[in-house]
């Protein structure tokens, strides 16, 4: 009773040892998506190889930055001319298919898209038929260990590997670090979403970079923050009171969310936000409540926005609070600046203060502690009540196109070869 008083959580998950030992086993073992991909060799297949593009799963939530890109990649990939499809490794896509196509032309932009059908190897009922000579792309490093048992069966074994993060960091010291750790030393081609995070790699000695610290720079972008998506409003100024929002994902550690509430609560002692502001929740997708601030104020959830609502809910706001504990800026910060805001978030590792005021001066960032947080909110909040923020692009691409085409070719010349 003294549990069920004081950590209901734990208690709940004590007694499904009772109510539900396959699940109490599941979560006492804690390691994510072990089941196989179920394939099957096809002869026939072998004249036409394809890149298989893996994702666990596709569904209209998971639509966001880093999934957005590979569909934009793949699809760039496909223009060139390489047979591509998008393949679900744990459940099937109930995508309708309307409402994809909408999306990927959203993302690509203009000009014809090529048909990219949408297959699983989910169901051991009916495997996917894949050719010898097929190549593959992990997403995630739980793809690339579901990937893992399929190459002995390929001709042409070396995959490529869509690193947007350093996912061991996901977890504790625990059986899903050492797996994801383990998926970085197998033999891939890498295709790095930022240059600070292939510099992370490279000089943390990261998995094969231990011992070979080779980069194809071909295979190295920037992400784009483009133009047409994100961008400082016009016209008159929006009514209302002036908007912080909280990028706050309690459920992702590395988004640091109790230190960025606790930097929110010191910050809003401050006189800077003693009136006119209004504080928001987003990312959170219902894992937020409301919540209590300091000085009468509340932090209250947003609904979750489409890609194009999205735009424009950053565009009616003045300061974002995105704290990442990770060597990579963080698509969220950048779209802010881009929509004409403030953006605090932190250094870690190869992402320092002088990188990411390169990209823009609207970016504050320190090191990860309430103090230093706490300082670069009332000094965000400081520049909006003064009306010193200045929209200007960040300095990087605005254009999918001129970051991706040439990483599309890239994996098109590198897809033909043999191994």
């Amino acid at each position: 009773m003294r549990l069920l008083r004081d950590d209901p959580a734990k208690f709940g998950h004590n007694l499904t040892q009772f109510t539900d030992p396959a699940l109490f086993e599941r979560r006492l073992i804690d390691i994510m998506n072990p089941m196989p991909m179920h394939v099957r060799l096809d002869p026939a297949l072998e004249g036409a190889p394809a890149l298989n593009v893996l994702s666990s799963a596709l569904t209209k939530d998971g639509m966001t930055g880093g999934p957005n890109t590979i569909l934009n990649l793949a699809f760039r990939v496909a223009r060139c001319g390489v047979k591509v499809r998008l393949v679900t490794t744990v459940e099937a896509s109930t995508l309708e298919r309307e409402w994809f196509r909408a999306h990927i032309a959203s993302l690509v932009g203009g000009g014809d898209l090529p048909e990219v059908p949408i297959v699983s190897a989910a169901d051991a009922r009916a495997p996917l038929a894949i050719g010898a000579r097929d190549r593959f792309m992990a997403t995630h490093w739980t793809t690339a260990q579901q990937l893992k048992r399929v190459l002995p069966l390929l001709a042409r074994p070396r995959f490529f590997y869509m690193i947007q993060e350093f996912e061991p960091s996901f977890y504790a010291w625990s059986s899903n670090y050492a797996l994801a750790m383990e998926t970085l030393s197998l033999d891939f081609w890498p295709v790095f979403n930022e240059r600070v995070l292939c510099d992370f790699f490279v000089r943390q000695k990261i998995g094969r970079f231990a011992t070979d610290d080779r980069v194809d720079e071909q295979l190295v972008f920037e992400p784009a923050i483009e133009r047409r998506m994100f961008h400082p409003r016009t016209g008159a100024a929006r009514p209302g009171p002036k908007r912080l929002l909280f990028y706050a994902r309690p459920s992702n550690t590395r988004n640091l969310f109790g230190l960025g509430l606790t930097a929110l609560r010191e910050a809003t002692r401050s006189g800077v936000f003693a009136e006119g502001w209004e504080f928001l929740a987003i990312g959170g997708r219902g894992g937020v409540p409301e919540m209590a601030l300091s000085g009468g104020h509340r932090l209250r959830p947003a609904p979750w926005f489409g890609y194009a609502d999205y735009g424009q809910f950053l565009r009616d706001a003045d300061v974002l609070l995105c704290p990442m504990l990770s060597p990579h800026t963080s698509y969220p910060v950048l779209e802010m600046v881009a929509c004409g805001g403030v953006s605090v978030t932190n250094t870690f590792e190869t992402k320092t203060r002088v990188m990411l005021e390169g990209i823009s001066a609207n970016i504050l960032a320190s090191a990860p502690t309430v103090e230093t947080m706490t300082a670069d909110i009332v000094a965000a909040g400081e520049r909006v009540n003064r009306g010193e923020v200045v929209a200007a692009p960040p300095l990087m691409p605005q254009e999918w196109g001129e970051t991706l085409d040439p990483v599309a070719r890239r994996i098109v010349e590198l897809f033909a070869l043999p191994d």
